[in-house]
């Protein structure tokens, strides 16, 4: 009875060892000669896929060589011409414990080394391979690419990209030298590789949660999409501008005028006094105008900011602002404190109470990444509003300044549009900031 016992718990493990076995050697002859490991052999695709990891490791809270030598391998390729476009593709886990939001600290590292971040897709995605190249396909309409991390992983992407239908092919970062860290990790991409093909036994969709269809690589044919969203907590007027196109710019002591074509969107930004005399000290809180940071008059509702700067693009922060801003005016940039009302996808704690009404507007990051201008189509509460951005997936939203008079905004669509667009048209003759959107 005993050797019976031991026969089939050793023909199991054979069974199970085999299983592995023929699993990671179908991977690996299905990823031969489709993979690269020198940036002059790689032949040019438009769109470079680069799978997310941390710049943490998870295991030991120690700097993560795998991330460092990926992002240089994305770097290295777009510099030399064989991608246009980088998808950063992971996932938001600042929750957990040495947590990091990975396609940021991707794009971010990408930008240190060069790369322009009109260039680089943020895909959040990606907390799965399968998700990472299926959102290739269905969302982003593309069907060749390359995909970058290092090689164990990209064989068994390249694997699930032919199973796909996707032309793809794969360039490979250095695999870090430390041998516990590499059988780990090639212990785990085994594991990974067997699991592979359960799921496309059990036919396993992809988890994509950013659906609408967008090929981000076909040149857009305005500066700016208007869109107006019906939601459960009133509706709302979407502004989302191509910063591919544009500069921005914090205007302080004037009020834009429609009639100057070069300005595509104006509207005001911090909270303004009354008192328009007296320059920037009319103006709530610090702000970076031109890169030359001003001082402002103390206001509690202050808790978030906004900067942007022609190298490191748009940015939101909630709290310590205060260095967000000295960096923007170093890089020649503009920047304003304001109310924040979302912060990682959630809404926070605001001074303002949620029973207010009036017509809001806020200056947002949207679901994709990109930055939105929304407004309430009409007087709805205060929290009605936050609400209404929550349901489109707004990440980041920051209050501008509202009410009669200072809620004055104009915009244009297109180049040849001569006549602009107005939200509201009347402006305050003291109100003392507006934030524009110019021509490149």
């Amino acid at each position: 009875m005993r050797k019976r016992i031991f026969f089939w718990i050793g023909a199991v493990m054979v069974v199970i060892v085999g299983a592995m076995v023929v699993c990671d050697r179908m991977v690996y002859y299905t990823a031969k000669n489709r993979l690269y490991d020198k940036v002059e052999d790689v032949p040019h695709r438009k769109v470079g896929l680069v799978l997310g990891t941390s710049p943490v490791s998870a295991w030991n809270g120690r700097r993560n060589y795998y991330f460092d030598h990926r992002v240089k391998s994305a770097a290295d390729l777009y510099k030399a011409g064989k991608v246009d476009w980088l998808v950063v593709s992971g996932g938001d886990y600042r929750n957990t414990e040495n947590g990091y939001d990975e396609p940021v600290a991707m794009r971010d590292s990408l930008m240190k080394q060069g790369v322009d971040s009109v260039r680089i897709i943020l895909d959040y995605d990606g907390t799965r391979t399968l998700n990472s190249i299926s959102k290739m396909r269905d969302v982003y309409r593309q069907d060749s690419i390359t995909i970058i991390s290092q090689e164990y992983h990209n064989e068994r992407a390249l694997y699930q990209a032919k199973h796909l239908g996707i032309d793809a092919i794969g360039f490979n970062a250095i695999t870090p030298g430390r041998r516990t860290s590499w059988w780990r990790n090639r212990g785990r991409e085994v594991l990974a590789r067997v699991k592979l093909f359960i799921d496309i036994v059990r036919g396993l969709q992809p988890d994509i949660k950013e659906s609408m269809v967008s090929d981000f690589t076909k040149p857009k044919s305005g500066f700016m999409s208007e869109s107006h969203i019906k939601t459960g907590y009133g509706d709302l007027i979407c502004l989302k501008p191509d910063m591919g196109r544009l500069t921005m710019d914090m205007v302080c002591g004037e009020i834009p005028s429609a009639d100057n074509d070069s300005i595509v969107l104006a509207f005001a930004g911090a909270f303004t006094g009354t008192m328009f005399d007296k320059g920037h000290f009319n103006i709530a809180g610090d702000h970076v105008s031109g890169g030359v940071r001003f001082k402002g008059y103390g206001c509690k509702r202050n808790t978030g900011a906004f900067t942007w700067s022609p190298v490191s693009g748009a940015r939101f922060v909630y709290n310590n602002h205060s260095p967000a801003l000295d960096k923007a005016a170093a890089e020649g940039g503009m920047g304003f404190t304001q109310e924040m009302m979302i912060h990682d996808g959630k809404a926070v704690t605001t001074t303002r109470s949620l029973g207010n009404k009036n017509v809001f507007r806020a200056l947002c990051q949207d679901s994709d990444g990109e930055l939105a201008l929304y407004e309430s189509q009409g007087i709805v509460t205060f929290g009605n509003f936050i609400e209404a951005l929550l349901s489109q997936g707004v990440r980041e939203a920051l209050y501008t300044d509202m009410g009669q008079g200072w809620n004055y905004c104009f915009y244009r669509l297109n180049v040849d549009e001569n006549s602009p667009k107005y939200l509201h048209s009347q402006p305050l003759p003291y109100a003392s900031n507006f934030i524009i959107l110019k021509i490149k």
